[in-house]
């Protein structure tokens, strides 16, 4: 299983950093199939999507899609392995509820939003969340 994460769940919310994880499943991983499914290869037309016989002659590809989604916040000036560390945590913690069938309800620490937001503040948000757009961070785990 692995954990990455996703350009367009980052952005700035209050002065810190919003991170999205995407948590997925690989072969022999628990119920690793109900996220291996098969999507058209592009978008279906207006006549595509009313008739069914013309959608089938748009090809498929098969694609792993996430498991569970999970956001965190933090600090701009924290380092890229802290970053995954973080996300592995959460990954672990997901794939332990998932194997169980157990509700994903995964808790954030509270976060501590600054109480007051200034420039240089939002100058080094604005280049993590950029660095992070730029950058998929990822970490593997042996899940089973």
């Amino acid at each position: 299983m692995f954990v990455k994460t996703e350009p367009t769940g980052i952005c700035e919310r209050k002065g810190l950093v919003q991170v999205k994880f995407c948590m997925y499943l690989e072969p022999g991983d628990y119920e690793y199939e109900k996220h291996y499914v098969q999507v058209y290869e592009r978008s279906l037309t207006d006549a595509e999507a009313l008739d069914p016989d013309l959608a089938e002659r748009v090809g498929k590809v098969w694609q792993v899609n996430p498991f569970h989604n999970h956001f965190i916040y933090i600090e701009p000036d924290t380092p890229d392995p802290e970053i995954t560390d973080i996300g592995q945590a959460f990954l672990e913690e997901a794939y332990i509820k998932w194997a169980c069938d157990e509700k994903l309800d995964l808790k954030n620490p509270p976060v501590n939003f600054p109480m007051s937001v200034n420039t240089a503040r939002l100058n080094a948000v604005g280049d993590k969340v950029k660095h992070l757009e730029a950058t998929i961070l990822e970490r593997r785990v042996d899940g089973h």
